[in-house]
């Protein structure tokens, strides 16, 4: 029984280091970066982390603690703020919107801060939080399903910051923390047995812009817009509308004094990925080319 015990033993140990030589060879796992809740209730990113994502790439966060890409200097400096589609993770952190937008100007530096699955609410509260560094000009990349996600009335979520209108309060996401999956997650080969067989849970970002019955508010995204224009400085912020933004709401938001920008293309589908409506890196150049000549003729 003990010779069985002791080459059971031996088995499972050497199992265990095969699959761990074979996950981390051939980077299977999904990794998760490590996430901090700041002194404004804001989720960020922890600096100088990298690891594998869903799509087969690699995401990198920089030392300022934003994905993909970090400017040369914070001089003459301008942000680009956004979800999913400015972190863009879906490419391997390649052909970033910031990085695009820096080639094709000149006299800028480009300050990305992006997480997936938050709403506009969220995205003026990153605006607020990077006035410290005095930017020129916070361009933030938006979509009507970010203004459905902001009302907790209209759509209720737990992964961003979300205005309460029956309460007249923000209500913030909880960061929860997770003992086993945080142990797990040094061991790749049980962290890989964890993720994909012990929970149900869906690797895929979410994405707004995939839910075609989004319910359009009207009334209730200009309580939303009333309470930024008492709450925010938005005279330093250009919204930057995707194609496919609901036209109501970008002549809505003018009359609440935001300076806009709605991108044009012929076919959308262009600029997306095969299987994916995030923008690839053809439809990031081709958005970026209209954001700079934007840049190029104003004098901010």
């Amino acid at each position: 029984m003990k010779k069985f015990l002791f080459q059971i033993s031996i088995f499972l140990i050497l199992g265990y280091f095969v699959g761990e030589g074979i996950i981390r060879a051939f980077q299977l796992t999904v990794d998760v970066p490590k996430l901090y809740q700041d002194d404004n209730d804001i989720i960020k990113l922890e600096p100088n982390q990298t690891g594998n994502n869903f799509y087969g790439g690699k995401w990198v966060v920089t030392k300022y603690g934003e994905y993909n890409y970090a400017p040369n200097s914070l001089e003459s400096l301008i942000t680009v703020i956004g979800d999913s589609y400015i972190a863009n993770n879906v490419n391997g952190g390649k052909c970033h919107q910031a990085q695009y937008l820096n080639s094709l100007t000149k006299g800028y530096n480009f300050y990305p801060s992006a997480r997936g699955g938050i709403g506009f609410l969220e995205f003026m509260e990153l605006a607020k939080s990077l006035e410290h560094l005095e930017p020129v000009k916070q361009l933030v990349f938006v979509h009507h399903g970010d203004f459905v996600e902001s009302i907790s009335e209209v759509k209720k979520s737990s992964q961003t910051i979300q205005l309460s209108l029956k309460e007249s309060k923000k209500i913030y996401p909880t960061l929860s923390s997770n003992r086993l999956k945080e142990t797990l997650y040094n061991f790749k080969f049980l962290y890989y047995l964890y993720r994909n067989y012990f929970v149900n849970t869906n690797n895929a970002p979410t994405n707004n812009r995939d839910d075609k019955d989004i319910e359009m508010d009207y009334q209730k995204f200009e309580l939303l817009l009333n309470y930024i224009g008492l709450n925010y400085d938005i005279k330093n912020i250009v919204l930057i509308f995707s194609p496919d933004s609901d036209p109501e709401l970008t002549e809505l938001v003018k009359e609440y004094n935001f300076e806009t920008l709605t991108l044009k293309v012929d076919n959308y589908k262009s600029w997306q990925l095969e299987n994916d409506s995030h923008w690839s890196c053809y439809g990031h150049r081709e958005a970026a080319k209209q954001v700079a000549k934007f840049i190029n003729e104003s004098s901010f």
